[in-house]
């Protein structure tokens, strides 16, 4: 069976191009991930670095371990779903072949073992390739990640011997692991039935997919339902992630359910045509290739919109925080005169907001927690003045020079409940403090602990920049108050509107940097593998479409059939992909709700439309170019050529 692996492999390479693009991608993305992640781990701040610097390049190495996990996390989700299903697809579509050789006298283990041969081969060409590529996106994920400004240029990535082992030991796992599952499915067809096509031969539903698909929706319903209910922000945004990719496998396992209803659908608004009745006849006929063909879409379409969507929707977050502040004007300056500003005709009130170099420690069962967070110093009446957000717990008025409140920038995980007692750590003296109340976690909260400015010495805040929130009285001169505020030291005048603006910009140029490192080569792959399945399938389709060139049908009319049949799998694979994505945010939009008292989302559908846009153009020009190679011949000769 190795031979006859070997010789197939060789003779029938086309067949197998898919599979070994799909393992190489793979491979390459995992190999750059895991290389740059080993070149962090083993970096050390420079020898003549400060104190500072030594901080920085820590921090900034632990933003570079952070995102390249996700990606290499990510790659190699795509690794095991895509290579996967291009294995067992290109399987699944030589069930003719493979129950030829049955009733010839191969044996069962034998054809498996001939799968298994050949996803072997797959895997060690694949493997080759996807390590010299994985060099290429070592550098090229490595400059990405030096461009947002997370990577020290210090860290060294050299290969590792461990990381060209992981490729082989990936490459050979997760291609023989799809070859066995498609060689199961092939060899408990009887023979007889594969050749006439009997119902039981062409059901795709079968146990094992309805298995996976009941777990990946009970997955998915456990993460929807912890991330409605925790309570925090922090929970909501990581197990986003989770459903992004348990919806995206229940959606593609569930959508052999959805063709026939997508068949009836376009038989409905379809012309009575030759082309059209074509493409529904096999969208009917042929639901298993159809939903194969959906598989690598519904996980484009799920991790880019979906990942996109929660970067938004943090973004958006900031604009409704903004709403929740009742000042006008944001001032800032080196020199201004704080306790003069209410002094100014048409100002309400000013709240001063000094960010300060300090430490709160937290302490419960004996343990202590050096509190994560900034400490904020704050004057309690204009802070509870300013402010409209209600607290999570305890009572704002309870806010004094005795008194602490938990800032909507901790993490709910970290930091949560009542503590025994809580100090703020004073030129190395333990100031005393309770807890008066706790402001909900949010998305764009950055501030950890308010505390009362009166306890601080002078000194200490004349050292700080201090932002005051400024409310004017109704009807009050703006720019009089602006040019009065200027006389006392102010150098940045602001609305608040303006910094929300300024600060969703800069998010927004974050997030395509962090698009760019977390999924752009995923989406590139899932995009290959997508024109990848749609070349294989209708390469496989030769002695089909020369019937009907036979039957009275022009070759434009054939590729015309192919493409629209293309164009509705890539429908429903966008469709149940922005669905996964859509369901990601379930716990966002109730977690906003509860935290702000409107619900926060911000669905990327110009995203969906450029995708959708792409998509189809690239679907129906590869449906096109594979259409036109395979009518290439005599037509008669085609008909009864192997598949």
């Amino acid at each position: 069976m190795i031979s006859l692996a070997a010789r197939t492999f060789f003779d029938r390479w086309s067949l197998f191009v898919g599979s070994i693009i799909a393992v190489a991608l793979g491979v390459g993305i995992v190999h750059a991930g895991m290389t740059i992640i080993l070149g962090v781990e083993n970096s050390q701040p420079p020898l003549d670095a400060t104190p500072a610097e030594a901080e920085a390049f820590r921090q900034a190495a632990s933003g570079a371990n952070t995102l390249t996990g996700m990606t290499v996390m990510l790659g190699a989700f795509l690794t095991v779903f895509v290579v996967a299903s291009t294995i067992g697809f290109a399987a699944d579509q030589r069930r003719h072949d493979l129950a030829t050789l049955r009733i010839a006298g191969v044996t069962a283990g034998q054809i498996r073992r001939l799968l298994l041969g050949e996803a072997l081969l797959v895997s060690i060409v694949g493997a080759l390739i996807g390590a010299v590529l994985g060099f290429v996106l070592t550098s090229v994920q490595g400059a990405i990640l030096s461009g947002l400004g997370v990577l020290p240029s210090e860290i060294d990535t050299p290969v590792a011997p461990a990381v060209l082992i992981l490729d082989f030991v990936v490459a050979v796992v997760v291609s023989v692991w799809g070859a066995w599952g498609s060689a199961r499915r092939a060899t408990r067809v009887r023979p007889l039935d594969a050749l006439r096509r009997t119902p039981l031969e062409r059901r795709v539903m079968g146990l094992r997919r309805w298995v996976v698909a009941v777990i990946a929706l009970v997955l998915t319903g456990v993460q929807v339902f912890f991330s409605a209910t925790s309570g925090g922000m922090l929970i909501p945004l990581l197990l986003g992630l989770g459903i992004i990719i348990t919806a995206s496998v229940a959606m593609s396992r569930l959508a052999p359910l959805l063709v026939p209803a997508i068949a009836r659908m376009v038989a409905m608004i379809a012309p009575r045509r030759p082309v059209p009745s074509v493409a529904v006849a096999n969208l009917r006929d042929s639901v298993g290739r159809t939903a194969s063909c959906a598989a690598p879409m519904i996980v484009l379409v799920s991790i880019v919109m979906g990942l996109q969507g929660i970067l938004d929707t943090q973004t958006a977050a900031g604009e409704t925080e903004q709403t929740l502040i009742r000042a006008d004007l944001v001032v800032s300056g080196q020199d201004f005169d704080v306790d003069r500003a209410e002094q100014i005709g048409g100002v309400r009130i000013a709240a001063p907001e000094t960010v300060v170099p300090l430490s709160v420690w937290l302490t419960r069962d004996n343990i202590t927690l050096d509190g994560p967070g900034t400490v904020v110093a704050v004057d309690p009446d204009r802070f509870r003045q300013i402010r409209q957000q209600k607290p999570a717990s305890g009572d704002l008025d309870d806010f004094n020079s005795q008194t602490i409140v938990f800032g909507s920038g901790l993490d709910s995980l970290t930091v949560n409940g009542q503590y025994d007692n809580i100090s703020l750590q004073l030129d190395g003296t333990a100031v005393p403090l309770r807890q008066a109340a706790r402001l909900p976690e949010t998305l764009a909260g950055s501030d950890g602990f308010y505390i009362d400015r009166s306890i601080l010495p002078a000194s200490m805040l004349a050292e700080r920049i201090t932002s005051v929130l400024v409310q004017l009285e109704p009807g009050a001169d703006v720019d009089k108050v602006r040019s009065q505020l200027a006389g006392l030291g102010a150098t940045r005048i602001d609305t608040p509107s303006t910094l929300v603006r300024e600060d969703a910009s800069t998010k927004d140029g974050e997030n395509r940097a962090v698009m760019g490192a977390i999924v752009g080569l995923g989406s590139l792959y899932a995009l290959i593998s997508v024109l990848s399945t749609v070349a294989i399938s209708i390469g496989q389709r030769r002695s089909e479409l020369a019937t009907l060139r036979l039957s009275g049908m022009t070759k434009r009319q054939v590729q015309g059939a192919v493409i629209a049949e293309t164009l509705s799998a890539t429908l429903i694979g966008l469709v149940l992909g922005a669905v996964a994505a859509i369901t990601s945010m379930v716990g966002l939009w109730i977690a906003t709700l509860r935290a702000y008292g409107t619900p926060v989302i911000a669905i990327p559908w110009a995203l969906l439309a450029a995708i959708t846009l792409a998509t189809l153009a690239l679907t129906a020009a590869t449906a096109a170019v594979a259409t036109r190679s395979t009518l290439r011949g005599n037509a008669v000769s085609a008909v009864g050529a192997a598949e």
